[in-house]
């Protein structure tokens, strides 16, 4: 059986049978009559070469033949449906729908985008701020194409590294170790510690509690934050001292020793999808603005 042997209507009325397990049922909800589904499907059955059902006097079940068929199908109807979406974006104007971590991409997009946008004027770049959770779940479900994100192990995911953001401690202004060129594990012993969410951020999360069980720091989490800008406004507002990855400008940062392991920031797809030309070009683009990052010396600098 060849996929010039059925239209894909035929695929589509087995898979609602399939789903329900009861023609009649599957026939009202495709707003057909009972004998034309059935019909329909023993054509199916007929072109496939195998009984794809085993018939009883009031119920149906699957052969073996037909759960790899309801496999196989599903994959094609989905594989369809996504030409379908990409054919309406290819004839629309074409779309860059990325998703990104303000935190970690700051400096790096405005880099990026202005020589992208130079050289594919036609593909219109949309960014969507998202959390990781958000982030793996649109590339998974292809609502987004790229990610730009901590890299992680998901074996779904391909991933291009960009940069590495190491960390630093950000202080109150008037925090009595505010004024040190570098902590130790023991200076944050009984500090009071501001965290970004460990459900938004969990690679942050995971590297800064490694860093606590390896060097045996005693310190409480008094807050959880759900992105750069709040946590901002805590450290501000003098709650407590915080992990931040890089230098975000306003705040008094200083370095660790021994310092933890850097964040690995890159740009993610899905590994099973061929990226289009200019989707490369655009990872390109963000590779060179991450080789362009040069960490700062000092205790206070953009984000980078």
């Amino acid at each position: 059986m060849s996929m010039v042997d059925f239209d894909l209507r035929q695929l589509q009325y087995f898979l609602a049978a399939a789903e329900n397990l009861n023609i009649s049922a599957a026939a009202r909800k495709l707003g057909m009559t009972q004998p034309a589904l059935s019909r329909q499907i023993k054509t199916f059955e007929e072109q496939a070469g195998s009984a794809l059902f085993e018939r009883g006097k009031k119920s149906i079940a699957l052969t073996r033949a037909g759960e790899i068929m309801v496999r196989e199908g599903s994959a094609i109807i989905r594989s369809v449906e996504v030409g379908m979406k990409r054919f309406r974006r290819e004839v629309d104007g074409a779309e860059l729908r990325v998703g990104y971590a303000p935190s970690l991409a700051s400096g790096l997009i405005e880099k990026a985008i202005s020589c992208f946008s130079s050289r594919y004027p036609g593909v219109r770049v949309s960014w969507f701020d998202s959390s990781t959770q958000e982030m793996w779940a649109g590339l998974k479900n292809e609502t987004l194409d790229l990610i730009l994100e901590v890299e992680n192990e998901d074996p779904a995911i391909h991933w291009q590294r960009i940069s590495n953001k190491p960390f630093r401690m950000a202080v109150p202004p008037n925090h009595p170790l505010a004024r040190r060129r570098f902590l130790k594990p023991e200076h944050l012993d009984g500090e009071r510690l501001l965290l970004l969410s460990r459900h938004d951020y969990p690679g942050y999360w995971n590297q800064v509690t490694t860093y606590f069980t390896d060097h045996q720091i005693d310190a409480k989490v008094v807050g959880e934050f759900d992105g750069i800008s709040s946590l901002k406004m805590g450290i501000e507002a003098g709650l407590g001292m915080a992990f931040v990855a890089g230098s975000p400008a306003g705040l008094t940062t200083i370095k660790l020793r021994p310092e933890p392991a850097p964040l690995c920031i890159a740009i993610g797809s899905l590994k099973n999808r061929k990226i289009a030309e200019w989707e490369q070009a655009f990872v390109d683009e963000m590779i060179e603005a991450g080789n362009d990052v040069v960490p700062s010396a000092g205790s206070r600098s953009s984000l980078s």
